[in-house]
């Protein structure tokens, strides 16, 4: 064989090999970019889960919020509402206070009217709109002796629970007509009610009384 033809075939083997080199390594290079690509994948995954756990209403700071709301808002409402009860049931107070002095004034002037009772029992309600007077208690205490404000030895009328009292015997022409400078008093009670949310807590009763002098 001639040296060119040996040469020849030299060059041709080490071009092959160099082929073959190169392409085992592309091969290699290929996987180890497929593993790459593989590993990318999944930690964007997980990222993208992490991502949308984190957007939850109850991760972080947002879900630190519900939670502190679910607790705090039963006992603000608790207050609320209890708060809400009790001025209620002071406005009725004031309200049954500024209409028995009203009426105290009225029956002492009413000297005349043949049924007082039922003149000053009208000028209540008219005074306590908000007031049922299904649940009013009202009680008159005419003569007798008054100590400090408190009435004893006179004739007492009404006392029933929404029934407005009459007492023509003490009106004008009556078998006991009211005398000038006689005491009078008047007196009533009303239910109230002190509950939380839908639950009654507690029951009270409002209660009210004013004496004046017969003109």
């Amino acid at each position: 064989m001639g040296e060119g033809r040996f040469n020849s075939l030299c060059k041709e083997r080490t071009t092959m090999n160099n082929s073959n080199g190169v392409y085992r390594g592309s091969s290699a290079q290929e996987s180890s970019q497929a593993s790459e690509s593989a590993s990318f994948r999944k930690t964007k995954t997980k990222r993208s889960k992490l991502i949308r756990v984190r957007r939850l209403p109850f991760h972080g700071e947002r879900g630190s919020a519900v939670v502190e709301m679910a607790l705090v808002m039963p006992i603000m409402l608790m207050m609320l509402t209890g708060i809400f009860s009790f001025s209620v049931a002071l406005y009725q107070k004031l309200q049954l206070a500024e209409a028995i002095s009203n009426a105290a004034r009225v029956m002492a002037a009413e000297r005349g009217d043949t049924d007082p009772c039922a003149t000053t029992a009208s000028a209540i309600y008219a005074a306590a709109p908000n007031l049922s007077k299904s649940n009013l208690t009202l009680t008159f205490t005419l003569g007798g002796t008054n100590t400090s404000g408190t009435i004893t030895g006179g004739t007492a009328y009404g006392g029933t629970k929404g029934t407005a009292p009459s007492c023509t015997a003490a009106g004008n022409g009556g078998v006991a007509a009211m005398q000038s400078g006689w005491p009078v008093q008047v007196q009533a009670i009303y239910p109230c009610t002190l509950s939380i949310y839908a639950f009654q807590t507690s029951s009270c009763s409002l209660g009210s009384l004013n004496s004046e002098v017969a003109q």
